[in-house]
C-alpha cells in the first residue's frame, strides 16, 4: 500500500510541510518538553503552595486525571483528522468553521506566551547559574535575548533537528527530576505524609479546603501545558493516526505521574510546618537540592531547569507556527504566514513568535517583576488553553455523534470529555471568585478583550472571505493507510 501523503487544499511544489519527517520518539518528546517538566516542577507548582498549600500532590492529581481524560478526547479526533491546525482543525470540523477560527484565535493568545514564560525562566536561572560559578553578573534579560535566538535556530533549520533536540533535552531533565524526587522520598521515610493527598493542608478553607485546591489548580494546568502540541506536527508525522494519539495520551499520563511524585517529594522534603517558605522561596526546587545534594545540588537543578526551558520554547514554536501556518494558507491570518523556508518551516510565523516573545517576556519582566510577570502570563496562557480543551472536549462528543455514528461509544465520547469539563468549570470560577491578588487578576479581562477582538475580526472575515473560514474544517491530512477503529486500536 502507497505511504504517499497529501495535504487537502493545499497546492504542492514546495509550499507543504515535510512529510514523514518524525517518528513516535520525536512526536512524543515535542508533547514532553512542551511541558517543560523540570521547569513546570521547578516553578508552575510553587505559586500553587500559595492557595492549596502542602494539598499541591491532591491539585496536581486531579489536574492529572482531567488531562489524561482532555489527552483522550483529543486523541479521539487526532485518528480521523491529523493536520498542521491541530485542535483549530478538530474544533472547526466538529463545531464549525466560526467556532473553529475563534478557537484558533484563542490559540495564538495561549499558546505563543509559553515562550516568553519559559524564557523569563531561563534568563533568570541562567544569570543565576553564570553568577555562582563565574562571579560574573550578567543582567537575566540578556539570557532572555540570546536564549531567543537558540530556539529560533532550532526550530528554523527543520523540524528533524528540531525532534531530535526535543528527545535530549526531554530525557536529561525528566531524569534529573526523578532522581531528586526519589532521594528526597527515600530521605524522608516514614515522615512522608500521605494527607497531602486531602485538601487537610489546602491554603484556602473555603468548601472544606476545595477553594484553595482549585484556585491552584490553576497552576497545576499551566504545568501541563503543552501536552497537546503533538498535534501540529501531524503533516510531519509519520502514520500520524496512530502516533499523534500516542504522543498525547502518553505525554499527559506519564508527566502527570512525575508531577505526582515530585509535588510528593517537594512538600515532604521541604517540611509541611515550613511549607509557606516554598513559594517564597526564588527558587525552591534549587534549595530542595542543595539540602539533599549538598553544594552541587542547585548547579544540576539550575542547569536541569535552563534545559527544560530551552526545550519548551523549542516544542512551542513548533505548535504555534504550524497553526499560523494553517490559518495562513487558507487566508484566516494574512497568506505571508503560510511561507516556507528552504528547510520547509513556517519562516515568518517563526521570526514573528521569536521577536513577540523578547518584548512580552521583557517587558513585563521589568514592568512586574519575575513573579508578578510569570504569574500574569502564566494565568493567561493557561486559561486560553484550557477553553480549547473544553472545546475539544465538547468537539470529541459532536464529532463522533454526527460523523461517525457507527463508532460512537457513551464512556468514551460522553463520559470521558464530561469530566474535564465539570473540573475546569470549577478551575474558571475560582479565578473569577474571589478575586485573585494584583497582577493575577488581570488575566480574566485581557483574555474577554482578546476573545471580544476574535470576534471582531470573525465578522470581518465573514465578509471578506467566508470561503476562507469554511476551508478551516476541511485543511488536514489525506493519508492512504488504514485508520485506527478506535483510541485505544491507536495506542497499540
Amino acid at each position: 500500500m502507497s505511504t504517499a501523503k497529501t495535504t487537502a487544499s493545499v497546492e504542492s511544489g514546495g509550499t507543504t510541510l515535510r512529510n514523514d519527517a518524525i517518528g513516535l520518539p520525536g512526536v512524543l518528546f515535542q508533547s514532553i518538553t512542551a511541558m517543560a517538566p523540570a521547569a513546570a516542577i521547578a516553578t508552575a507548582l510553587s505559586p500553587a503552595i500559595l492557595f492549596a498549600g502542602a494539598s499541591l500532590p491532591l491539585a496536581v492529581l486531579l489536574a492529572t486525571i482531567a488531562c489524561a481524560f482532555i489527552a483522550s478526547s483529543i486523541g479521539q479526533l487526532a485518528i480521523h483528522i491529523p493536520s498542521a491546525g491541530g485542535m483549530y482543525t478538530y474544533i472547526s470540523r466538529s463545531l464549525g468553521a466560526r467556532w473553529g477560527f475563534l478557537s484558533a484565535w484563542v490559540f495564538l493568545i495561549a499558546q505563543p506566551l509559553l515562550l516568553p514564560l519559559v524564557a523569563l525562566i531561563w534568563g533568570l536561572y541562567t544569570e543565576d547559574l553564570i553568577r555562582t560559578l563565574t562571579g560574573i553578573d550578567i543582567p537575566w534579560y540578556v539570557y532572555t535575548i540570546l536564549g531567543n535566538i537558540g530556539v529560533f535556530a532550532l526550530t528554523y533549520y527543520g523540524i528533524k533537528l528540531s525532534a531530535r533536540a526535543s528527545i535530549v533535552l526531554g530525557a536529561i531533565e525528566i531524569s534529573i527530576m526523578l532522581a531528586l524526587s526519589i532521594t528526597m522520598i527515600v530521605a524522608v521515610g516514614t515522615h512522608n505524609d500521605l494527607r497531602v493527598f486531602t485538601p487537610i493542608y489546602s491554603a484556602e478553607s473555603g468548601l472544606g479546603g476545595l477553594i484553595g485546591i482549585f484556585q491552584g489548580m490553576v497552576f497545576a494546568f499551566l504545568a501541563f501545558v503543552g501536552f497537546e502540541t503533538a498535534a501540529p506536527l501531524g503533516e510531519e508525522t509519520h502514520n500520524p493516526k496512530r502516533n499523534i494519539p500516542r504522543a498525547v495520551v502518553y505525554s499527559a499520563i506519564a508527566i502527570g505521574l512525575l508531577y505526582t511524585v515530585a509535588s510528593f517529594a517537594g512538600v515532604n522534603g521541604w517540611g509541611i510546618p515550613a511549607i509557606q517558605g516554598y513559594p517564597a522561596s526564588a527558587a525552591p526546587w534549587a534549595d530542595l537540592g542543595k539540602k539533599y545534594w549538598g553544594v552541587v545540588g542547585p548547579v544540576i537543578l539550575s542547569f536541569a531547569i535552563i534545559n527544560s526551558a530551552v526545550g519548551n520554547g523549542n516544542a512551542g514554536i513548533n505548535a504555534t507556527s504550524r497553526v499560523a501556518y494553517a490559518m495562513g494558507r487558507i487566508g484566516t491570518l494574512p497568506r505571508v504566514f503560510a511561507r516556507l523556508s528552504p528547510h520547509r518551516t513556517p519562516s515568518i510565523a517563526i521570526i514573528v513568535h521569536s521577536v513577540a516573545s523578547i518584548v512580552i517576556s521583557i517587558g513585563l519582566g521589568l514592568l512586574f517583576g519575575y513573579a508578578g510577570a510569570y504569574g500574569l502570563i502564566g494565568t493567561v496562557l493557561t486559561l486560553g488553553l484550557l477553553i480549547l480543551y473544553v472545546a475539544s472536549c465538547v468537539s470529541t462528543f459532536v464529532y463522533y455523534r454526527r460523523e461517525r455514528p457507527q463508532d460512537f461509544r457513551v464512556f468514551q465520547h460522553v463520559i470521558v470529555p464530561v469530566i474535564p469539563v465539570i473540573i475546569l468549570f470549577f478551575v474558571f470560577a475560582s479565578q473569577v471568585y474571589p478575586v485573585p491578588p494584583y497582577p493575577f487578576n488581570l488575566s480574566v479581562p485581557i483574555l474577554v478583550i482578546w476573545i471580544v477582538l476574535g470576534i471582531v475580526y470573525l465578522l470581518y472575515l465573514n465578509r471578506r472571505n467566508p470561503a476562507g473560514l469554511e476551508r478551516g474544517k476541511d485543511v488536514f491530512l489525506e493519508d492512504p493507510e488504514s485508520e485506527p477503529q478506535n483510541l485505544l486500536s491507536a495506542l497499540e
